[in-house]
């Protein structure tokens, strides 16, 4: 009896599997997305569009070897509408091609992983890093130590090494901190080893190898990159920076739809003479715990519903791009001409939100931080009290225990005020360009509310405040 019954379950089994063969393809190889999936996921970036008020957006899905989803929607900064070939800075995206430059050199045997950054740069600040601490952010090198040295806009011979140079070094060696920081140095390596600038060798070594010839990593090669946006008050507004060889290797790099599409398909192992199977999957390996993921070489690997995902964004001020390789060799792309801090949860989000969509899944809630959405009104809004009380202190109290309580109040809020760019991990210098209407109204605030300070504790005002008493009793008497 025994026999019989397992005898029938495996004719039920191999029967079912043959009937699921042929009823479909296998689950490992990727499905085309139906015309419905498509025109859903088409609303949903006009929905995007629209609600965060993005003058241009690029976006394209790939499977193995074709595009299998694109869309583009509005105009550059010149008015020019969007192709598969307009021009975008792609930010901190430009760290995946510095990594696997380096990795390109770790493969020829002229670099270790584990050599420290001061057997090849002794004049470095912190030489006891290891190149796989640089890659990992690993290295002891702080978020604001990347800050005050990027967006420099140098453009002159030796620009990644004189940035490097005036690096200072405040974090903690072998903890994750995420900095620009260790991919400038990097940057600052690979000219050392090869004796060039580090945009050509990136050009020479990794992009035209890739044919990703509209890709620019000289401010010459991006003189025609049309002007991005930021955000005043929620608005876009044309801005343009222009281009910085001194951040190339960790953010300034401009490039297009078709070249990204190139480079995502290159990731997908679709290129193997110029990226081959070992180098990728040693970029592609989780290496360090980064909180909601892990960090490799130069990308990030986070969990989803489609299963791991490996990608990196990237912003610049007015400018935000994101590459990000799905299962099954699908990737997708995105880029816009506009960016902000409030909007940065939503413009990430895109990416997977389509990937799922054309996978028949639904896409993801996903909210701007409320907290930098608000802030530039909250910052407003204290600057225009700060300027009322500068101008009704002219009427100031008589009582003098109230007129030092309140000047010590705008004290305590000056300095309030001061202190915070560091609450968001910058300076007044890196907040006008990531934040420029916060930046001006927290200007704005400070003048305001040291004048309401000064004025209260000014002792001219006694004998003001006194003449006007006597004019207003003088009035009322009719003398």
């Amino acid at each position: 009896m025994l026999r019989c019954v397992r005898t029938i379950l495996a004719v039920a089994t191999l029967g079912a599997v043959l009937i699921s063969t042929a009823a479909g393809p296998a689950t490992s190889e990727p499905t085309t997305a139906t015309a419905a999936e498509k025109t859903a996921a088409a609303d949903y970036l006009a929905e995007v569009v629209a609600d965060q008020k993005i003058p241009g957006l690029a976006t394209t899905v790939l499977s193995p070897g074709v595009a299998d989803f694109e869309w583009t929607s509005g105009a550059d900064g010149n008015g020019v509408p969007i192709t598969r070939n307009t021009s975008f800075l792609i930010g901190s995206l430009a760290k995946s091609m510095t990594a696997a430059a380096v990795m390109q050199h770790v493969d020829r045997g002229v670099l270790a992983l584990t050599d420290p950054v001061g057997d090849h740069l002794p004049w470095l600040v912190a030489t006891s890093p290891t190149v796989e601490e640089l890659l990992t952010h690993t290295s002891g090198f702080s978020g604001a130590d990347g800050l005050a040295v990027a967006e420099r806009f140098d453009n002159s011979p030796g620009a990644v090494r004189r940035a490097a140079e005036d690096l200072e070094y405040s974090g903690t060696q072998g903890r994750y901190e995420y900095s620009d920081a260790n991919y400038l140095i990097l940057g600052a390596l690979v000219e050392q080893l090869d004796g060039k600038p580090f945009g050509e060798v990136l050009r020479t070594d990794l992009l035209e190898p890739l044919d990703m010839r509209g890709t620019a990593t000289t401010s010459d090669a991006a003189s025609d990159l049309p002007p991005g946006h930021r955000y005043w008050w929620g608005s876009p507004r044309r801005y343009s920076p222009g281009f910085d060889e001194s951040g190339t290797p960790f953010g300034y790099v401009a490039s297009t739809l078709d070249d990204l599409a190139r480079y995502a398909r290159a990731h997908a192992g679709a290129n193997p003479d110029v990226l081959d199977p070992e180098l990728l999957r040693q970029l592609h390996t989780p290496r360090v715990d980064a909180g909601d993921d892990d960090y490799g070489y130069g990308w990030r690997i986070t969990p989803s519903d489609l299963g791991p995902l490996v990608h990196h964004t990237g912003a610049t001020p007015g400018y935000f791009a994101h590459v990000m390789l799905g299962p099954d060799g699908q990737a997708a792309v995105v880029l816009a001409n506009a960016y902000s801090e409030a909007k940065a949860p939503v413009l990430a989000s895109i990416a997977e939100n389509v990937l799922l969509m054309l996978n028949g899944q639904s896409p993801a809630a996903t909210d701007g931080n409320p907290l930098l959405t608000a802030l530039p009104w909250v910052v407003s809004a204290v600057g225009a009290l700060g300027l009322a009380l500068a101008v009704t202190s002219w009427w100031r109290p008589a009582r003098r225990l109230l007129r030092w309580t309140t000047a010590v109040a705008a004290i305590a809020i000056v300095s309030g005020l001061c202190l915070l760019p560091s609450f968001f991990g910058a300076d007044l210098r890196v907040m006008r360009l990531w934040m420029p209407d916060a930046a001006i109204m927290l200007i704005l605030s400070l003048i305001t509310w040291s004048l309401a300070a000064a004025l209260l504790m000014l002792p001219v005002r006694s004998s003001i405040a006194l003449c006007q008493r006597r004019f207003h009793l003088e009035r009322a008497t009719g003398q």
